[in-house]
């Protein structure tokens, strides 16, 4: 016979200790477990998995007040967590067009692959606008500063594409020439 949990009570081994445990049953758990049942839990509405969290608005670093140190700290936590955010999301983005590779083919994923090529070159551009060539320990005062200043570049010079979306689609019309131009054999073709 298995042995009972210590926080289990085992009726029949005692008259006085059955009356005990019954009282103490009685007077104070199943008042706070009815309390429980009945109000905690319906007021504390559906279970909400903890990695849908969502955080509450947060001034960025360019609203707070000068002197307002827990403004700053509440703005660089929230920096740090938007780039790890961010990181993730472009390795996420990477497993995908690796997979997406390695199903179709290097040759096929030219052209079966493109959606995925897209995203990962559009979320890398836009990580490496926000968070590259900042150096090792940046803040998101500097993360602010690179943004003024790419806007105030970006105002001067309208003709340059930051992207690269042009450069991209040469990459890839030359990548589709050359495989093209190379002489298969006749069973492949």
């Amino acid at each position: 016979m298995p042995e009972p949990s210590p926080m289990e009570h085992v009726y029949g081994l005692s008259k006085w200790s059955d009356v005990g445990y019954s009282a103490i049953d009685t007077l104070y758990l199943r008042p706070v477990r009815w309390f429980h049942r009945n109000i905690v839990e319906r007021l504390r509405g559906p279970s909400y998995p903890y990695y849908h969290r969502k955080f509450g608005p947060v001034k960025t670093i360019d609203q707070c007040e000068i002197q307002d140190q827990t403004c700053f700290y509440e703005a660089e936590m929230t920096y740090l967590r938007e780039k790890r955010i961010d990181t993730m999301v472009v390795e996420i983005l990477h497993d995908r067009l690796t997979r997406c590779i390695a199903h179709e083919g290097r040759i096929d994923a030219l052209d079966k692959c493109i959606k995925e090529k897209d995203a990962l070159f559009e979320s890398h551009t836009n990580w490496y606008q926000k968070y590259g060539e900042m150096g090792v320990p940046h803040s998101c005062v500097d993360a602010y500063m690179k943004q003024k200043h790419l806007m105030i570049w970006m105002r001067q010079h309208p003709e340059v594409d930051l992207k690269g979306w042009a450069i991209e689609r040469d990459y890839e019309q030359k990548t589709k020439d050359y495989i093209k131009s190379i002489p298969m054999p006749m069973e492949i073709r």
